[in-house]
């Protein structure tokens, strides 16, 4: 070849110019489809994350995470980097044994510390970390060529709301998929050397950092299926970034003791242990349909294209080696998803990617050219209208994924300043340092953003309290299950062992339910514990040793303050008298209720029973108040429940029940005339 001016212009080689331009137009629609996939993504994630002003979810990690990152932050100003975690001394967090499991993770979130507000940088922090992890699932897609690369875009947003939930949390798993995909892609260029410092900061990240050797095993594996050779490289190297990060750490040996301990509690069991938070457990078949129909729908398709591309290609298995590391995984986080649903935040995308590279070889496989002599470019061509088909589906499913995410999050998100008022009357009460007993673990997080000056029992995992003090756990639970027949004198001994201070006041929260009313009369029957504080979101005890300074009130304490709004299209006066109506019908006899709409703080619903006695006001106070009915009654704006023999009257509060919130999302029947 002759070059003419040293330009590649003058060439006259047959069809160059053609494929010049075609190499311009596919670059163009490269960008097109990158700045496409950023643009969708990131409005996703804005569109979720700022559904609400809290943290998601119902799950208060977040907080815990953006509240350490700030006191690290803190601490490599003031030169003491890490700071000392002293906050849960009873668990093997304790400051002689704490490990940052998440270290690197939360050196990310630092910056976003930096804000007037650390809340709304948590925030922000997991919109990027949410969209940088979906975004490198998209880039997997494009960067291998795959066909339609737009329609595996909705797909990834549509693939499962739960997936979208979890991923909206202030936690690292964001972090965790974007060096599994980082994963991936060394291991199909095969550049395994850059696995090492992969799984190094993987290692630093997230304790799940498993998952880059499992993805190296695999490959290990689909090298000798495919080429019968045994491929050492990438487990070596993985391997060795491994070991580094454990070793190479500021919180080594401390680090391996909780990564065992962490291994052995969640994965060497058959059955998850009790008291773990809820997304460790399985779900019914049919709800793990709804939650990621259009991953199910990839998983099935990928699997038939799969082996329809493996009899096609049963002599040219290297042409496989992608779409089977893609099949083993997928199939592997499919079978601990159904094991524990927390793994929703990983499987769905992964399905969606599995059948896109499965469905590629398919169609790789196939025939170039059909009966007629078209070539199968012509042929797809053809098909548009079977893709547009497709695309619309794929919308509709998407549409209602993240709507139904967005619902799920806004109604499982609190506001951001749940528990503030109590632990502000904790902080100006109780003596700095002490012990305080949260009853419920997961509160911990939530106490810990807001008041750094004391102590708790436990937090951020079950585990962590009872491998160290398991007769603390065994106390829990029978506090919990009101088994224990002299709490005070139980709580007294087990923490007098467990702590030279011991505990003198216990905090109860509303998260995940509220407790029941026979809880309160049971912990505080005999009046050794006291109630000092409560609002419509906690409670705080005092152990006593004067029985008359106790306060039992047989009734699970209220909001002493104003009612909180509800529903606007619920609360009528017509609906209220319609309720009242109800009682006659649920009754019926010479049962009948009544409306009184002018008492201060809010409408009362009467019950008139001529033979009532407290016993039954209370039986029904207790049924009503821990069902549907106690929302229902909050949402039409009752804001008392009064029971009357027309004698004598015994009454409690109407408070929201957050986990029926969402029975009343859609507008409501209409009322009677």
């Amino acid at each position: 070849m002759t070059l003419r001016d040293g330009s590649l212009g003058s060439t006259n080689i047959p069809g160059w110019r053609h494929s010049k331009t075609t190499y311009r137009t596919e670059s163009r629609l490269h960008w097109v489809n990158l700045a496409v996939g950023v643009v969708a993504i990131t409005g996703v994630f804005c569109w979720l994350q700022f559904a609400t002003p809290g943290l998601c979810c119902r799950d208060f990690d977040g907080y815990y995470h953006i509240k350490w990152s700030q006191m690290l932050w803190m601490g490599l100003r003031h030169f003491t980097f890490p700071p000392r975690f002293e906050w849960l001394p009873l668990t093997t967090l304790s400051p002689t044994q704490y490990a940052d499991q998440h270290f690197l993770f939360h050196v990310l979130l630092m910056p976003f510390t930096w804000f007037r507000d650390i809340r709304v940088g948590a925030k922000v922090a997991t919109v990027l970390f949410g969209s940088a992890a979906v975004f490198s699932l998209y880039l997997l897609i494009l960067r291998y060529r795959l066909r339609y690369p737009l329609l595996w875009l909705i797909a990834l947003l549509g693939c499962g709301w739960v997936f979208y939930a979890r991923l909206n949390m202030t936690k690292a798993q964001s972090i965790s998929i974007v060096f599994i995909v980082a994963g991936i892609i060394l291991l199909f260029e095969r550049t395994y050397v850059w696995l090492a410092p992969a799984a190094f900061l993987y290692v630093w990240s997230y304790n799940l950092f498993v998952m880059i050797g499992l993805l190296a095993a695999i490959w290990a594996g689909v090298i000798w299926w495919s080429e019968r050779k045994f491929e050492w490289r990438p487990l070596l190297w993985t391997a060795v970034g491994m070991l580094a990060g454990l070793v190479i750490n500021p919180f080594f040996p401390r680090d391996i003791h909780l990564f065992i301990q962490h291994l052995l509690a969640k994965s060497g069991q058959v059955s998850m242990q009790s008291g773990v938070g809820y997304e460790w457990y399985a779900v019914t078949s049919w709800y793990f349909l709804q939650c990621a129909l259009i991953a199910c729908a990839a998983m099935a398709l990928g699997y038939i294209a799969f082996g329809y591309a493996l009899a096609v290609n049963h002599d040219a298995r290297t042409r496989l080696q992608r779409p089977l590391l893609l099949l083993i995984f997928s199939t592997f986080l499919l079978l601990i998803t159904l094991r524990s649903s927390r793994f929703m935040e990983y499987w769905p995308p992964f399905a969606v990617i599995f059948a896109a590279f499965a469905l590629q070889s398919a169609w790789d496989s196939g025939k170039e050219v059909d009966e007629d002599g078209d070539t199968s470019e012509e042929v797809w061509a053809r098909a548009s209208w079977q893709v547009v088909t497709i695309g619309l589906f794929l919308a509709m499913g998407t549409v209602y994924t993240l709507r139904m995410g967005r619902s799920k999050i806004q109604d499982l998100t609190v506001e951001p300043e749940h528990y503030r008022a109590g632990v502000e009357w904790m902080r100006a009460n109780v003596p700095a340092g002490a012990l305080i007993y949260n009853v419920n673990w997961t509160d911990f997080p939530k106490l810990f953003y807001y008041d750094t000056q004391h102590r708790y029992v436990s937090g951020l995992d079950p585990i962590y309290l009872s491998a160290l003090h398991p007769e603390l756990q065994k106390l829990n639970e029978q506090l919990s299950s009101s088994s224990e027949p002299d709490p005070a004198a139980a709580i007294r001994s087990s923490f007098a062992q467990a702590s030279a201070s011991g505990v003198s006041y216990l905090f109860v929260g509303d998260i995940p339910a509220p407790v029941p009313t026979e809880w309160f009369r049971y912990i505080t029957n005999g009046g050794k514990i006291a109630q000092v504080y409560a609002d419509h979101e906690c409670v705080i005890l005092q152990l006593v040793d004067n029985s008359q300074n106790t306060a039992s009130t047989g009734v699970a304490p209220q909001a002493p303050g104003p009612p909180r709004e509800s529903n606007l299209k619920w609360n009528d006066p017509k609906r209220r008298k319609a309720a009242a109506e109800l009682v006659h019908q649920r009754f019926g006899g010479d049962i009948y209720g009544t409306v009184d709409e002018k008492p201060k703080g809010g409408p009362v619903l009467i019950v008139h029973n001529k033979n009532a006695t407290q016993e039954w006001a209370q039986k029904l106070f207790d049924k009503d108040m821990s069902s549907p009915a106690n929302e229902f009654l909050w949402q039409v704006g009752f804001r008392t429940y009064l029971v009357t023999n027309e004698k004598q009257g015994w009454a409690v509060d109407i408070d929201e029940t957050p986990q029926y919130r969402s029975l009343f999302k859609d507008p409501p029947p209409p009322a009677k005339p």
